[in-house]
């Protein structure tokens, strides 16, 4: 498996394998104008490599939801770019940032956000369906029984469990084969046995499929199943800990308030 590197790659054309996943280069986004304007991303540089699952923590107005929802194209940056795949998408149409949206990355939330009078089966092959591509009813077939619930195929969500719930978003999240998971407090609606089930899948994913992930939590047992972690503290990256363990991830947390970011002065 490639080891995450959370350091800005070197360019590459579009395409080249050897560029990360994702990439955010100078990220910035501000809310507001003048001396109301608040700034929520400042100069944010991180690259996520292909097979890898970093953890962003932070505490709450750390910038987290907001680094999510830029580089998934939800809103545009107000200065930087945001790279998937090779293409920088920050200057990218709203239609085409939703064509990257249902192409190119997938999404997995805390609250599941499956269509309760479909199927576990067609929840799974909704992006297809939206996207107008035909259904391979096989690949969906294949992906519920990768994440346990082969036999539950023809279930609505109220017959299945939140685990299992989460497990059929997580299928779905994977039909497009897309070039990255952005990951939501996935685990944060779920008991801690449960959780714990599907922290194993999704590190599975990673490891045996060769998938990306990066997996916004508060959960320092969760950001113990990545590869790395990411801390931002008022918008800036304030540190980075590879191999995490739950102890030292919790005693980072503990101390945020003492990690400056660079450039800043208290």
């Amino acid at each position: 498996m490639t080891s995450t590197d959370l350091h800005p790659s070197q360019p590459q054309p579009p395409g080249h394998p050897g560029h990360p996943a994702l990439e955010v280069r100078g990220l910035s986004r501000t809310y507001g104008t003048g001396d109301g304007a608040v700034a929520a991303l400042t100069d944010v540089d991180l690259a996520f490599p292909r097979g890898s699952l970093t953890a962003v923590m932070g505490p709450s107005g750390s910038g987290k939801s907001t680094f999510l929802t830029c580089a998934a194209g939800l809103e545009p940056p107000t200065a930087g770019h945001v790279l998937v795949d090779g293409l920088d998408v920050a200057g990218w149409s709203e239609t085409e940032r939703t064509r990257l949206r249902r192409d190119r990355i997938g999404f997995v939330f805390q609250g599941f956000h499956l269509l309760p009078y479909l199927t576990a089966e067609q929840n799974v092959a909704l992006p297809l369906r939206l996207a107008g591509r035909r259904v391979d009813r096989d690949r969906v077939g294949r992906l519920l029984e990768r994440v346990g619930l082969g036999e539950r195929a023809g279930h609505l969500p109220a017959a299945l469990s939140g685990g299992q719930q989460q497990r059929v978003a997580i299928a779905r999240a994977l039909v497009t084969d897309p070039a990255v998971l952005l990951a939501d407090e996935p685990t944060g609606a779920l008991d801690s046995r449960t959780a714990q089930e599907v922290l194993t899948l999704l590190r599975a994913l990673v490891d045996e499929l060769g998938s990306t992930l990066v997996m916004v939590t508060h959960d320092p047992v969760a950001a113990a199943s990545a590869d790395a972690v990411v801390f931002l503290v008022d918008g800036r990256v304030t540190g980075r800990m590879h191999r995490p363990t739950a102890e030292a991830v919790a005693g980072q947390l503990a101390h945020l308030d003492e990690l400056v970011p660079a450039g800043v002065t208290r």
